[in-house]
């Protein structure tokens, strides 16, 4: 379907597939921390980042595989970017809500863990609507899609990282038990 894009798609969703094992490793730093905490941050953090990678690994294989038509493939990214901004909204709302951290922190874990990937998703959506009309331009913008969602992605695994890391309690916690 995507003629001369397979190694782009098979490197990106090969990237993907690896990102989210290393997703288990950063969930083992959570030991020893507050278990209501740990739902929250599953829910509005981690769950996301996995759900987003996951995107990138179905949507890369199946624009690999031969026998894919471009309308089977537009209708399954557009249902999966519309899951995906629905996943955005609420993370969105639910920081707002419910911060795990800092309010210096609030805005920008909204932006990064909702308003970000919201905006990728309607990107991903658009792109699969020109998949689906097999327009020209459905390939560039299906990888150009893909890629933001795995920067996203790749971001929120290094904060998820970098607020977890073992040794030293996290600069966002230290700002927080100061208050």
């Amino acid at each position: 379907m995507f003629e001369g894009w397979g190694e782009y798609f098979f490197m990106i969703g090969s990237s993907a597939a690896a990102l989210i094992g290393l997703m288990f490793v950063v969930v083992t730093l959570t030991a020893g921390r507050e278990r209501d905490q740990l739902e929250r941050g599953k829910h509005l953090y981690t769950s996301p980042v996995v759900w987003q990678l996951g995107v990138v690994l179905v949507l890369s294989g199946g624009a690999i595989a031969p026998s894919m038509t471009p309308r089977f493939f537009g209708a399954v990214g557009g249902a999966l970017s519309l899951l995906g901004i629905g996943m955005g909204l609420r993370s969105t709302i639910g920081i707002v809500r419910v911060p795990i951290v800092g309010p210096d922190d609030n805005l920008f874990d909204m932006v990064w863990y909702g308003v970000m990937p919201i905006i990728v998703y309607v990107g991903l959506a658009v792109a699969s609507v020109l998949a689906f009309t097999q327009n020209e331009w459905a390939a560039s913008a299906v990888a150009g899609a893909l890629m933001g969602l795995m920067l996203v992605s790749i971001h929120a695994e290094w904060d998820l990282v970098t607020y977890l890391a073992p040794g030293s309690p996290p600069a966002r916690e230290t700002r927080k038990t100061k208050r």
